[in-house]
């Protein structure tokens, strides 16, 4: 054997030869070991543009539609036959096979494996951390532009309406647990890659599109003003009965999705009734919601597409408090949304700017209380604090979207604010500051509160929601 430079060769050329193959260098073999290609198990064949390059681009990059171009099927076998072919006839599928897989019937639950339903419950566990509210964009145009999808009085997917936009009576099913696991799990990617399958495939969309983060839906919808675009919200508690609304991250473990779109949740079934309310996008850009609020126009919103590293939230956005100013003119632009969707609206616009925090990423006692007396007089929810609260602090998916993050905070010390501890003393302050007020004005005034068992009674529950604080009246 000799050796040129960095080449090894054998001198032996005869028949006993042995091929010598080069030595790996130690950092290919690192390479090799670390760097390996990952064969998934995929039960069906996914196609190439089965995930969003939008929606999984790094951030900081920029959108390049050539990059779907770039990714090509592989070109099909063509095999060359000389001998004269062999006809092959296929056995015909029996036909509750064809009925199954045309109508993805409710017989569905028998040709799901003993995995395939475990999955499926520990899906079902996961909706109790879904937020309470989700935020949707959407316009006459979206989901191909087919009509009856996107409207003022409800968001219909696909497989519950008509070519004419007319609700069909028996459309879709009534859960994924009706559907084939293979059907359901195709239907999810397909949904998600922007595939519009036949009406007649099993696999025709029965899921719409939904977000937590209402930064990103404001930023997407301003683009679509011109034409006659939406700002929807809905309430996961007043929806319809079968309607569910799943996280696209717990799909993905449960193997009915094939990219963690952690921003986005997926709603089987039509979105309608009390647990839905839509305003056009026209009508909040006439109102200057886009000018309180300027980090959601298209020309400075760098990181709704995606998560933001919180060192880029706190060098890129700076810090604000609370302006009583803003606050009050984004009520009444909540308003719009309706009595019932007014608070969540308020508390998700307030927090789409960088708010000053303290320490402990709380909100200041004044942010506090400017947002409290905004709200003062809109319903609060005790349960918002509980288990049932507004956004599950335990369970809402907050990493990367520290917008969705404050919202979260907002709301649980609003709770707090309204029924925790302290509140008591802090009204019965009130009571007596308002009594001085009056006073001063030459009206009925107070004694001390601890006569207040032997004096008449004020009830003060028409102010603080509370009928055990005595302001005693002097005649």
């Amino acid at each position: 054997m000799a050796l040129f430079g960095k080449n090894r060769y054998s001198r032996n050329t005869g028949a006993g030869a042995v091929a010598y193959t080069p030595k790996k260098s130690f950092g290919q073999r690192i390479k090799d070991m670390v760097l390996p290609k990952r064969k998934r198990k995929a039960v069906d064949p996914i196609a190439p543009t089965s995930f969003r390059v939008l929606r999984s681009r790094p951030y900081g990059t920029k959108y390049a539609p050539g990059l779907d171009a770039s990714v090509s099927t592989p070109a099909p076998v063509v095999a060359v036959v000389t001998a004269t072919p062999v006809t092959f006839t296929p056995a015909p599928m029996p036909a509750a096979s064809v009925a199954l897989a045309a109508s993805g019937s409710s017989s569905g639950d028998s040709q799901k494996t003993a995995t395939e339903a475990q999955k499926l419950k520990q899906l079902e566990e996961t909706t109790k951390n879904i937020p309470r509210y989700l935020f949707r964009a959407c316009s006459p145009t979206s989901g191909g532009g087919l009509k009856g999808l996107n409207t003022i009085n409800g968001v219909f997917p696909h497989a519950f309406v008509d070519t004419n936009g007319v609700r069909l009576p028996n459309g879709g099913n009534k859960s994924i647990h009706d559907i084939p696991y293979q059907v359901t799990r195709r239907m999810a990617v397909g949904h998600l890659s922007g595939q519009r399958p036949a009406r007649t495939d099993p696999t025709y969309s029965q899921f719409s599109s939904w977000a937590a983060t209402l930064a990103l839906v404001l930023q997407y919808g301003y683009s679509r003003a011109s034409q006659g675009g939406l700002i929807c919200v809905l309430d996961r508690y007043n929806l319809p009965k079968h309607t569910k609304v799943y996280h696209c991250p717990d799909m993905m473990k449960a193997g009915l999705c094939d990219s963690p779109y952690d921003h986005e949740y997926l709603v089987h079934g039509p979105v309608e009734g009390p647990g839905f309310k839509a305003v056009t996008v026209q009508s909040l850009l006439d109102m200057g919601l886009y000018t309180e609020i300027p980090c959601v126009q298209p020309h400075s919103a760098r990181y709704w597409w995606g998560p933001i590293p919180q060192r880029d939230w706190e060098s890129l956005f700076p810090a604000k408090e609370f302006s009583q100013k803003q606050v009050k003119a984004l009520r009444n632009i909540a308003n719009e949304f309706g009595k019932d969707f007014a608070l969540p609206v308020l508390a998700a616009l307030v927090t789409l700017d960088r708010r000053k925090l303290d320490k402990n990423g709380k909100f200041g006692d004044k942010d506090l209380k400017i947002f409290a007396d905004v709200v003062d007089d809109l319903y609060i929810p005790e349960e918002y604090g509980t288990e049932r609260s507004i956004v599950q602090p335990d369970g809402v998916y907050v990493q990367g979207y520290p917008m969705v993050a404050q919202l979260v905070g907002l709301l649980k010390q609003l709770v707090e604010y309204n029924y925790g501890r302290g509140v008591r003393a802090r009204r019965r302050i009130e009571v007596e500051d308002l009594s001085a007020e009056l006073g001063a004005l030459g009206l009925p005034g107070k004694k001390s509160l601890d006569m207040g068992e032997k004096a008449g009674r004020l009830s003060t529950s028409f102010a603080f929601g509370v009928s055990d604080v005595p302001v005693a009246v002097v005649a």
